[in-house]
């Protein structure tokens, strides 16, 4: 908001420099309407210098235009990513969503699937949908994971082996229909590998 005012205020002392260069031109002539012209060049240029300051600092924040957040779902619908209530990566599936962990606290470090609706309320593991998780990893080695429900989320019934950092291909089918994503995990901490990096292509 400071900036919008400041800006404001900005262009008003430009725009009043170069009206009062005009009308002193007028009576005057000779070399003020240049001096007006150059004011008025002057403040255009902090407009835009001003514009680029704000654009740059929506982009490091993630809420600009561009696709600098991540991104992700369907290869004609891309949905973005964030973090859900279980501090997973959450994916917009277009008629609810699933958030994918991985557990490792005093367990043997496996997938986690949590299910929400579109109203972001927690939704009973579906019982019509077959998921699996296909982990690459940076030397083309490949593995796949099935799930079985436990309670309230669906496990990987296998482990997952160290390290942590692996391009994750999700895919989530019912009827005729199968949802593909990719989340990018990179290995940052040991202690909790869910802080990985996703990134959804």
């Amino acid at each position: 908001m400071l900036a919008g005012i400041g800006l404001v205020v900005l262009l008003a002392a430009h725009g009043l420099v170069a009206w009062s260069g005009i009308r002193l031109s007028g009576r005057i002539g000779g070399w003020l309407p240049w001096l007006a012209g150059g004011a008025l060049a002057f403040g255009l240029y902090h407009v835009i210098q001003a514009f680029g300051v704000y654009y740059v600092i929506q982009h490091i924040r993630g809420k600009g235009r561009g696709r600098s957040h991540l991104v992700g779902g369907h290869p004609h619908d891309r949905g973005e990513v964030e973090r859900g209530p279980h501090d997973g990566f959450r994916v917009n599936l277009g008629h609810g969503f699933v958030e994918i962990t991985i557990a490792e606290t005093d367990v043997p470090p496996r997938f986690r699937l949590f299910f929400q609706d579109r109203h972001n309320q927690a939704r009973s593991v579906p019982r019509n949908a077959t998921v699996t998780i296909e982990t690459v990893r940076p030397d083309d080695t490949r593995q796949t994971f099935d799930f079985h429900a436990k309670g309230e989320y669906l496990e990987s019934t296998t482990d997952i082996p160290e390290p942590h950092a692996f391009k994750a291909v999700v895919h989530v089918s019912h009827g005729s229909h199968t949802h593909a994503h990719e989340v990018h995990f990179w290995d940052r901490d040991k202690a909790h590998h869910i802080r990985g990096t996703p990134r959804l292509t």
